[in-house]
């Protein structure tokens, strides 16, 4: 393996320069890291986002910061950003190691079936798996462990971290990263009932996975019974996300941890599923429809809605209802109250009447 690299310093004019930012304070600073504001030592560049968090800047000992172009003043030396978030990621780049990888090759432990064919640069760990008929693309990084199955296809630059498993006939696109454990084509969960035993349903079909996508730790990500199921270009998976049979995922669309996607849901593009989310089997949710954690959606959505609850309903609505829960206990008394004055009211008339 390749050992990492320590990372470099470099002077705060360099890191303006490599962001676009506009530098403020001494050009000659050398930084030699990124922290925290509260954890950040003087060698060190932080970062905020808003004005309103100023007066942490002025406690943090940082020795300079990223600052919006919305604040008039820096209480350190600094660099005006456009997109704070975005120069961040320039600069967390710039001094992050590089990552440990096999040699470029097959490793001596590693089984590569003869007529398995791999690109130009590529990397194979000890005691990866590649099976009959599949093919790895140039570049690509197969890390020690992991499984590539029969007939499968693999992209240009990809990385599958170690223990990575990719079962038979799935296909992968360019510059995918999958983390350690992570299982794309496992067999749908998908039995029916007979003769009181759940009999198995074969599932024939595949997976195929768009550009640029990334798929966390224990993330599972299971084969259609006929035809694929679909992720997209562009989709980030959190880790430990189910994605179910048969189920598309739309470009660009982010799956928080724990969410799980049930068979033959529909994701449209941009979609954005907060933390421990449920998506119910065969709907459908448009466009840029967002989620907050752990909801359930029970329903097609329409492209742009925001969506919360248990079971989920439009944002605006969820709020309403549970500003009116929170006054529940006082509303249960009042309406006591009212019981016993009614309880109160009758007996009186009854007494009338007798009387």
């Amino acid at each position: 393996m390749m050992s990492t690299s320590v990372s470099r310093s470099a002077s705060l004019a360099e890191l303006a320069g490599l962001v676009d930012g506009e530098l403020r304070g001494p050009g000659d600073l050398r930084i030699t890291g990124v922290a925290a504001l509260a954890s950040a030592e003087p060698g060190q560049i932080s970062w905020l986002t808003e004005a309103r968090f100023i007066s942490r800047l002025a406690q943090s000992r940082a020795g300079a910061a990223l600052i919006p172009a919305s604040l008039a003043d820096s209480p350190k030396p600094a660099i005006v950003c456009a997109d704070v978030e975005h120069a961040l990621a320039l600069i967390l780049g710039h001094f992050a190691p590089s990552l440990p990888q096999p040699a470029q090759g097959i490793d001596a432990r590693a089984q590569v079936a003869p007529d398995a064919v791999l690109g130009d640069g590529v990397a194979i760990g000890p005691f990866a798996v590649i099976e009959s008929g599949a093919q790895i693309g140039a570049r690509s990084i197969i890390d020690a462990g992991a499984y590539v199955g029969a007939e499968c296809r693999i992209g240009e630059d990809c990385r599958l971290w170690p223990y990575v498993v990719v079962r038979e006939r799935c296909t992968i696109g360019d510059r995918v990263l999958i983390h350690p454990h992570a299982v794309i084509g496992a067999d749908g969960f998908g039995y029916y009932l007979r003769a009181g035993r759940h009999h198995k349903i074969p599932h024939l079909g595949g997976v195929m996975i768009g550009d640029d996508v990334e798929i966390g730790a224990g993330a599972c990500v299971d084969r259609s019974k006929t035809g694929n199921t679909v992720i997209e270009t562009g989709v980030k998976i959190d880790n430990l996300v189910q994605v179910a049979h048969n189920v598309v995922i739309g470009a660009h669309s982010v799956l928080c941890a724990q969410v799980g996607v049930a068979g033959s849901a529909r994701l449209g593009k941009y979609v954005l599923l907060g933390g421990h989310v449920g998506i119910r089997d065969n709907i459908a949710l448009g466009d840029r429809v967002q989620v907050a954690a752990c909801s359930c959606v029970p329903q097609d959505v329409d492209a742009g809605v925001k969506m919360a609850g248990l079971p989920a309903t439009e944002f605006r609505q969820y709020l309403r209802e549970h500003a009116s829960l929170r006054k529940l206990p006082e509303l249960v008394a009042q309406l006591r109250e009212l019981v016993r004055r009614v309880e109160e009211l009758e007996a009186a008339a009854d007494n009338s009447q007798d009387g």
